[in-house]
């Protein structure tokens, strides 16, 4: 029996990629304990592609220090200047802003995020839309309306093409929204102290993300805590930095 709920997990886990929107059906048949499994399973993977990549820019980012006379035809120039765009820094040579915004964000934290704002996976918006961090747009095109939506307000919910995209989004939202400098704050100090970034810290500045504020805080450290997710931040710390050091020979 343990070997056939086996295949069906992992056989879900393809599946995933192939349904327009949300995770397949039978992940709603699994008991509690193989839910979060294949939740946690799937979304780190996620998470650590995009983390990736922003890793990459950061790296484009730390390649450009101390040089303020680029050409501006050149690929470098331009590179910079979508990365401006995108997390919206003022000051085109300002790299310690950069820095400061373009960097991971943790995997607990973003685990823990993922898990209160879908509730699992079950929210309508993340079955019908692929919106698992509750993003607001006041696009018709690109939103569903809400079902409880008030009279007078003109709020979607975002709808997005690939689970994956609603995870960029995310990270774009907490790496250069005003609301979210003192995550970037304290996330930058753990940078410094060359230290790994630690999700369950970082978990209390998320007060301005729901209007529960300091309860919100108290969720997420909880599921964090309960499902061991700390782990996950330190793997992968460790596993980028080996991979620079085996770079350097």
């Amino acid at each position: 029996m343990k070997v056939i709920l086996k295949i069906s997990f992992v056989f879900s886990l393809l599946l995933v990629s192939l349904k327009a929107t949300g995770f397949p059906e039978n992940y709603y048949k699994l008991p509690l304990s193989e839910k979060k499994k294949y939740f946690f399973e799937y979304f780190v993977g996620q998470i650590e592609l995009e983390n990736r990549k922003i890793l990459k820019e950061r790296e484009f980012i730390k390649s450009l220090m101390g040089k303020k006379d680029l050409s501006e035809d050149s690929f470098e120039y331009k590179k910079l200047q979508e990365l401006q765009i995108k997390y919206k820094v003022l000051e085109i040579y300002d790299y310690t802003e950069f820095l400061r915004r373009i960097d991971i964000v943790p995997p607990s934290l973003a685990l823990a995020q993922a898990a209160t704002e879908s509730g699992w996976g079950t929210s309508r918006f993340f079955k019908k839309a692929n919106n698992i961090f509750g993003h607001w747009t006041y696009n018709p095109k690109i939103g569903m309306v809400p079902l409880r939506r008030q009279t007078g307000k003109k709020h979607f919910i975002r709808v997005f093409p690939t689970l994956h995209d609603s995870i960029a989004a995310y990270m774009k939202n907490l790496n250069r929204t005003g609301a979210y400098y003192e995550f970037r704050a304290k996330r930058r100090a753990m940078r410094l102290k060359k230290e790994f970034i630690d999700g369950m810290k970082l978990a209390k500045t998320m007060t301005k993300y729901s209007g529960i504020g300091h309860d919100y805080v108290k969720i997420l450290q909880s599921i964090i805590r309960k499902n061991n997710l700390a782990h996950y931040d330190k793997e992968f710390f460790i596993m980028i930095r080996n991979e620079r050091m085996l770079n350097l020979h």
